[in-house]
């Protein structure tokens, strides 16, 4: 008789997931994400920003501004009882120069030695316009 295979650490879990803002959604500054996952456990949240900057036309490095708030960031949320998890309020920043704004964010979870991730859920990034002042 062969063994039964051993049961996999995911097995019967929920796949994290971000309910709100809803994808395809603007983010139009900070912003709170809001999620389902397992009650009462950790999930990892990670904000991709994503950019195009324009290229060089004269053949020397285009200088981009960067700060934490320009990079990916990642954080820990908890799930209630009920399995709600909120982020802490994100804030992205963009070099001004930067066109095609756009955040990717996803969470998951690890069990042993597997993980249960989320599709990325994209939101789309306006250009602010400066007001001009008379």
């Amino acid at each position: 008789q062969l063994g039964k295979k051993p049961k996999s650490p995911t097995s019967g879990k929920l796949t994290p997931s971000i309910t709100s803002p809803s994808g395809g959604s603007a983010i139009n500054g900070p912003f709170v994400l809001l999620g389902k996952a397992e009650p009462n456990t950790t999930v990892n949240v990670t904000i991709l920003p994503i950019y195009i900057m324009p290229k060089s036309t004269d053949g020397k490095p285009i200088l981009r501004v960067s700060t934490p708030l320009h990079e990916t960031q990642e954080f820990t949320a908890k799930a209630d009882a009920n399995g709600i998890w909120q982020s802490r309020v994100v804030e992205v920043l963009y070099d001004p120069k930067a066109t095609g704004r756009r955040i990717f964010a996803s969470v998951y979870q690890i069990w042993g030695k597997e993980t249960l991730q989320s599709r990325n859920t994209e939101y789309f990034v306006p250009h602010k316009r400066l007001k001009k002042l008379n």
